[in-house]
């Protein structure tokens, strides 16, 4: 008996963790008087830290993979930096432009100053963002544990994180126009916040877009 119940205690505490870090988020916006932009512009943020958590699983890929493993992470990682970080900025500039009210001053490429000031003007959002990188510094320490780092191809790594922030993506325009349109903002809130969650279950259940889902590294 005991030995059947023990692979449940694995499985269920990246569930519960995706579950009670996605509640921040709405705790933040119901109690801490977080603004619909800045729920908006964290999970944009979100994928900055989903983008660093790839590098990290790319060079511990490197480091336990072999050689071959260590010239895919290098040639891949140098692809996904410029990739990935254009496809970031051109989405925060998106939406910063759209929902930002004037946050960005006379530039909304910059993005680090828009960061700083709403963290500046909000100090609580500094949780929501720590819950972040506590998610993905679980996934990161399973991804470790499971043996993925050492037998995933680099490219099955460097592709994981896109289909999860195209959707998200689109949940977040979608989210943000319900605010804007339909003046609702805990409809656009419940939009953003159970997209992610779903997502972040569905990682934690292995039934999603994750990193080591691909290829094995001795794959030919």
């Amino acid at each position: 008996m005991n030995a059947m119940q023990a692979p449940k205690v694995p499985f269920a505490f990246p569930v519960i963790a995706a579950v009670v870090l996605n509640l921040i988020p709405l705790i933040g916006v119901a109690f801490w008087g977080w603004s619909a932009f800045a729920l908006i512009f964290l999970y944009w943020l979100e994928n900055v830290v989903v983008g660093a958590r790839t590098l990290a699983s790319m060079g511990a890929n490197a480091i336990l993979g072999g050689m071959v493993n260590a010239v895919g992470a290098l040639f891949f990682g140098a692809f996904f930096t410029f990739h990935y970080g254009l496809f970031c900025t051109v989405h925060g500039t998106f939406v910063v432009a759209l929902f930002g009210e004037g946050m960005a001053g006379d530039d909304i490429l910059d993005l680090v100053a828009v960061t700083h000031g709403l963290f500046a003007s909000q100090p609580n959002l500094l949780i929501g963002f720590a819950s972040i990188v506590a998610w993905q510094v679980v996934q990161f320490v399973l991804f470790l544990s499971s043996g993925r780092a050492k037998t995933t191809n680099p490219m099955a790594l460097m592709a994981a994180p896109y289909p999860r922030i195209i959707v998200l993506h689109i949940a977040i325009i979608f989210g943000g126009f319900l605010l804007m349109l339909l003046n609702q903002p805990v409809a656009g809130i419940l939009v953003l916040a159970l997209v992610k969650m779903g997502f972040d279950v569905a990682e934690a259940m292995g039934k999603g877009p994750r990193f080591g889902a691909g290829v094995p590294a001795s794959a030919p």
